[in-house]
């Protein structure tokens, strides 16, 4: 592809959007520090968000932390190559993973609720071989991940714009870790319903001007449908029944749906930002948050393909569309063609904004993860035990401009060796699968031991790597990059993986039974390890637990007045807060949503896909027209989940927010507390509490 704008667009984009989203999040950081008892110089603020995110906003951090670069352009290749089954194929392989971790999100905050990281988990049940063996697996799923959500963002703003890929790749990361190493998890969220609104608005306009008429040359589902069965006619799919787009009767589509569910696990399994998400929610919201933000975000790659990749299908037989490469199509820009030759300069540069806005939003997940892995299960396990939480936060911090240069140079050294976002994806099973059942199992089964974990994690990556090798040289007759990516080859390193990590954990602890107590794990956290009891027994200041409709807060009191910064910084204030866990409510939504999660499996990957799969049958038009209906008010939904909850739910706390800004109304800031009579052995002056 030609570039459509100068290099000087790509350079705008990249670094002025970047800095004025850096710009908007340190200020949201600076209102949070000056009005809000949980401040970003906090560790468990800065890695947890303390604990206590409402629901709206989680769900809305969950759609748009699995909306990376990989989402909107793989969904769309998908959809170019196979037809009408792509996008749908690789939407599954997202919604049973992430709805299935609903369940374990649950046990997450029943099991161990004081954890930061899952390899901390893996340490307390199993000790150091179990800490390292997960720390493998979380720091090698989160460096695939990373020079994925890079390498497709560089494509295509290279594409668009002719910027340098190597200048892309590195400035895109550290225009995240600016406003994600002051703010922390919190401003990851909050950074990502900043970045989710636009990207549904675009979206939204893409899908009526293809199929509501804003379009004069395709402008209707009936002319998509007419124009897909003149492609056919002339270049039919191969594996495709009668060589339709319009079918889901696909040989390669049907192994693309395996693929994708196999990865889809070990991504969501083995990333640490998910991971980071559900500890931040409120206990009983977790679950909840993550099952709503699976099916909110099913729409999203659904509506790429059925928009965008069916649309550069449908136009590449029309002259204007511009030649793709095989390597263009494997780096996602059909979409990028295809928004280009229907929308013009306009189409084009809403697919640059929506690339940057997901590139930006999901690595900075990225980012607080890895930073967190770093500092407490390497620096505060390995290098420092007897770190203070200070001292890992400030970690943390620097572990976030590491990883941008990291990251950067990994996925600069992959375009380099000719490894796109759309080869990574078909490995990233091979190298993450085989942990998803000893990582889920350490949450949910007492009977998991030590070896089971550690051989299912670490023997499984060992054997589909393996296996994906052999499976090359045997099919193919030469290993070589292009061959390392074919379906059939990745199918057997996927498959490998998911199933021997399983085999080998579940096998072993079935024939040892472990019978884990996890009260021994409940409450307690790596940060308290190898500190010295002086510095965790100072004198504490009165801490008030309150509740208002939407989240638990903490806030500190003097008079009605927040507490001074050296005072608040001589406790412990940064440890996660020992808390009651409701696990009588706990245990009744493990139920619910396992009853939901594997209703939504059988449905989305079976009952509708399936018979679809197996019947000769090519889509009609008034069906074709059907679907599309289907996908636009689904799209709807989303956008009043993403947008209007989060709105709604923080109403309160933005007045508050807003009379304080502007001096209306000074003081203790958030709900004001009872009159109470609160013991403390700091001062006289702290013991008396109002509430106004």
């Amino acid at each position: 592809m030609e570039p459509v704008f100068s290099q000087g667009v790509g350079y705008g984009v990249v670094i002025g959007v970047g800095l004025f989203f850096a710009v908007v999040m340190n200020i949201v950081t600076y209102l949070q520090n000056r009005f809000f008892s949980n401040k970003s110089s906090q560790a468990d603020e800065f890695t947890a968000a303390s604990r206590n995110v409402p629901l709206g906003l989680m769900v809305v951090s969950i759609v748009s932390s699995w909306c990376w670069s990989l989402t909107l352009l793989q969904s769309a290749t998908e959809s170019y190559n196979y037809g009408i089954s792509g996008s749908y194929f690789y939407a599954v392989g997202g919604l049973i993973q992430v709805s299935v971790f609903s369940i374990v999100a649950s046990k997450v905050k029943a099991n161990a609720n004081l954890v930061t990281t899952f390899p901390e988990a893996g340490y307390l049940r199993f000790g150091n071989a179990g800490h390292l063996a997960f720390l493998w697996c979380g720091m090698v799923c989160n460096t695939i991940v990373s020079a994925c959500i890079l390498l497709g963002g560089a494509a295509v703003i290279n594409a668009i714009t002719g910027m340098n890929t190597y200048a892309a790749l590195y400035l895109l990361p550290l225009v995240c870790a600016i406003y994600v190493y002051f703010g922390g998890l919190r401003a990851t969220f909050i950074s990502d319903a900043l970045h989710t609104f636009p990207l549904l608005v675009f979206l939204i306009i893409f899908v009526f001007v293809i199929y509501g008429g804003g379009s004069s040359i395709i402008g209707s589902p009936g002319k998509m449908w007419d124009l897909l069965t003149e492609v056919a006619n002339k270049n039919p799919v191969s594996d495709n029944y009668h060589g339709s787009f319009l079918t889901f009767r696909s040989k390669d589509g049907g192994i693309f749906l395996f693929i994708s569910i196999i990865t889809g696990f070990g991504l969501v399994v083995l990333d640490q930002a998910y991971w980071s998400r559900a500890i931040a929610a409120q206990p009983l919201k977790t679950s909840k948050a993550y099952f709503i933000g699976a099916v909110s975000w099913f729409v999203i790659p659904w509506t790429m393909g059925l928009c965008l990749g069916l649309a550069a299908r449908a136009t590449s037989i029309l002259p204007g569309f511009p030649p793709l490469s095989d390597s263009e199509i494997s780096s996602g820009l059909s979409a990028v063609a295809g928004a280009s030759h229907l929308v013009g300069h306009a189409g084009t540069g809403m697919i640059l904004l929506m690339i940057f806005l997901s590139v930006t939003s999901s690595f900075s997940g990225e980012l607080i993860a890895t930073s967190t892995l770093l500092s407490y299960d390497v620096y505060k396990k390995y290098i420092k035990q007897n770190a203070t939480p200070h001292e890992v936060l400030l970690v943390s911090k620097i572990g976030v401009f590491f990883w941008a240069i990291f990251a950067g140079s990994i996925a600069s050294i992959f375009h380099r060796i000719g490894i796109s976002m759309g080869w990574l994806f078909n490995f990233l099973g091979c190298a993450t699968a085989s942990g998803v059942f000893p990582v889920a199992l350490t949450f949910t089964w007492n009977r998991l031991n030590r070896w089971g974990a550690v051989s299912g994690s670490i023997g499984g990556m060992i054997l589909a790597i393996i296996v994906w090798l052999v499976t090359c040289k045997c099919y193919l007759g030469e290993i070589n990059v292009d061959n390392l990516a074919n379906r059939w080859v990745s199918f057997a390193g996927n498959a490998t993986a998911l199933f021997m990590g399983g085999i080998l954990s579940i096998g072993l602890s079935l024939i040892w039974p472990d019978d884990f107590d996890w009260n021994s794990i409940r409450n307690k956290t790596i940060l308290t390890e190898h500190l010295d009891s002086d510095s965790s027994s100072s004198a504490a200041p009165s801490i008030v637990q309150e509740e208002n409709s939407n989240e638990k807060e903490l806030y500190e009191v003097k008079g009605g007045e927040p507490l001074n910064e050296t005072f608040t910084h001589e406790r412990d204030l940064d440890l996660p807060q020992e808390e009651e866990i409701p696990l009588a409510k706990l245990k009744r939504q493990f139920k619910v949503f396992s009853i939901l999660s594997i209703s939504f499996a059988l449905t989305f990957a079976i009952l509708i896909p399936v018979p679809q799969i197996a019947a000769p049958y090519v889509y009609s038009k008034k069906f074709f027209t059907f679907v599309i209906a289907v996908n636009i008010i689904w799209l709807f939904g989303t956008f009043f989940v993403c947008v209007i909850l989060p709105l709604f739910e923080s109403r309160r706390f933005l007045k508050k927010l807003f009379l304080h800004i502007t001096g209306i109304k000074k003081g203790h800031f958030g709900p004001e507390p009872e009159p109470a009579v609160v013991e403390t052995a700091v001062d006289e002056s702290y013991v008396d509490v109002e509430k106004r």
